[in-house]
């Protein structure tokens, strides 16, 4: 299938790989129009995109850092309103880390996959920088875990976005690094297929040049995971808290206190672990999630409640604290990728 492709180049403070990689573009694709954002380059940097202008690249300036999903944006919204005929965005790195015959091959497997995200996907051997590794494999598995969504590759910059796709990605969250990780867990809610391409695994000095902060950066990605986690600890003691205070006022009526004082504990603390995921995890507006979340959180009660009671009579134990805690470990798992992949799915 023809496609028309458009090349999208975010850069901070780029050095001479970019312009070797304009002229490995140029010597093979030359037809092809290139977008480059200046994502708030210091002045020092600026004659580098003055020779990319020789090569016949429109060069689209911040003039502070924004981030990589800012640059992605800003060329989206220039190429929806300057470039209607284009069908397919490539984002490729400025650090020479994607070579002309990945994009080319990249390019081929869009052609027969013309509505899918096509990732340039590497392979981690034992010569990769221990953070890009590391980080890759942490991705990876809590996509994964999370979304259901399996890929190799998570973190690569080399991706072809179809047209399709664009309006979604621009109502995506992140403005950095985060973004890439977020336009695959869109992938799913927008209904776009993913597709990989394997490519050359290229790291120059270390990855030295890389913009990635280790911790900020880390922080941003995992932090639909990370706000899940706070939520459930915060709601835990909330549930906690209100049956200590509860069981002590209601002690005089006797036994049921116990009963009544967990019921209104678990309502209250569902509430607001419901509040917290439906406005800063997740972020959604569905009025079916309400229902569908209590629905869980009784499915929930139900399934460890079953599980502390058979397995204690099973192994003849009373160590049924030791059993909630497991138990409820796992639910929590399970819990989360139900709330990610169908109630505050959107």
């Amino acid at each position: 299938m023809s496609l028309n492709f458009i090349i999208v180049i975010p850069a901070l403070n780029p050095d001479e790989k970019l312009i070797q990689l304009l002229t490995s573009i140029r010597s093979t694709v030359n037809e092809i129009p290139i977008i480059i954002i200046n994502d708030g380059s210091s002045n020092e940097y600026l004659r580098i995109f003055e020779q990319a202008k020789q090569y016949d690249c429109i060069v689209k300036n911040h003039k502070t850092n924004k981030g990589k999903g800012v640059a992605i944006k800003t060329a989206i919204k220039y190429i929806q309103k300057k470039f209607p005929s284009i069908d397919s965005l490539i984002t490729v790195d400025s650090d020479g880390q994607h070579t002309v015959l990945d994009i080319v091959g990249c390019m081929e497997t869009a052609r027969k996959n013309p509505e899918a995200l096509v990732l340039g996907t590497r392979t981690f051997g034992r010569n990769i920088p221990l953070r890009s590794k590391f980080g890759n494999i942490v991705t990876r598995n809590i996509l994964k875990m999370t979304t259901g969504i399996a890929l190799e590759d998570t973190q690569t910059g080399l991706r072809i976005i179809p047209r399709t796709f664009f309006d979604d990605l621009l109502l995506l969250e992140g403005d950095r690094y985060e973004f890439e990780t977020n336009m695959l867990i869109a992938t799913r809610e927008s209904e776009v297929p993913v597709v990989s391409h394997p490519i050359s695994t290229i790291y120059i000095n270390g990855n030295k040049s890389s913009h990635f902060k280790v911790f900020s950066d880390s922080v941003r990605i995992y932090s639909v995971f990370f706000k899940y986690i706070i939520s459930s600890i915060l709601a835990f003691i909330i549930d906690i808290s209100v049956y200590a205070i509860l069981v002590r006022i209601l002690f005089p009526i006797g036994f049921f206190a116990i009963y009544l004082s967990s019921f209104f504990a678990r309502v209250i603390s569902a509430l607001f672990n419901y509040t917290l995921n439906k406005r800063f995890v997740f972020r959604n507006n569905s009025h079916l999630s309400m229902f569908k979340y209590f629905s869980l959180a009784i499915m929930q009660i139900i399934l460890s409640s079953f599980f502390i009671h058979f397995l204690s009579f099973l192994f003849s134990t009373q160590a049924t604290v030791l059993l909630k805690i497991i138990i409820d470990s796992m639910l929590f798992l399970v819990s989360y990728f139900i709330q990610k992949k169908i109630i505050f799915k959107g």
